[in-house]
């Protein structure tokens, strides 16, 4: 719970180095309260006829990421970063690092260095065009992005039945 806190036995812990009395806590147990607000330490409490409880502050939350619409998308920025989830999805169609700058008001410096990683991990590519890089989503790249798989180029124009199908 804080520094000062250690396992003082099978099941005892010492939760500060004050002086002062011992607390037994007895067989209704001890609850653990987390608080989220600023400021540190933790502090132990007592009333009459209720369990003791340590209060301390909590270093995040533990909750569970919601399941439903979003979840995806929420995943995938936890998996590449907000910077880099955004530069692939901005990459819907092609861009320079100059216009995705423009588009997502970010620096040359970071898109540069996020379009570098995106490429190492063959999520993007870069095609010279004259004096310009226009970077492209990879197949692999779509997928994460879309969580759909371009269709294969075959070359060929798809028949149509005489029927409609």
């Amino acid at each position: 719970m804080n520094r000062h806190s250690v396992w003082v036995g099978a099941d005892a812990i010492r939760f500060s180095n004050r002086p002062g009395h011992d607390r037994v806590v007895g067989p209704q147990g001890m609850l653990f309260v987390p608080y989220i607000r600023a400021g540190r330490g933790s502090w132990l409490c007592e009333a009459p006829g209720l369990p003791y409880a340590l209060v301390y502050p909590a270093r995040g939350t533990g909750d569970r990421p919601s399941v439903g619409p979003g979840t995806r998308e929420q995943a995938l920025a936890r998996l590449l970063g907000t910077g880099r989830e955004t530069i692939l999805r901005a990459l819907e169609r092609p861009a320079t690092s100059s216009e995705l700058v423009a588009d997502l008001d970010l620096s040359l410096g970071m898109v540069g260095g996020h379009l570098a990683v995106l490429s190492e991990a063959e999520l993007v590519v870069g095609e010279r065009t004259g004096r310009r890089v226009v970077y492209r989503r990879t197949d692999a790249g779509e997928v994460l992005a879309t969580g759909v798989a371009p269709m294969p180029d075959t070359g060929t124009t798809p028949s149509v039945r005489s029927d409609g199908r």
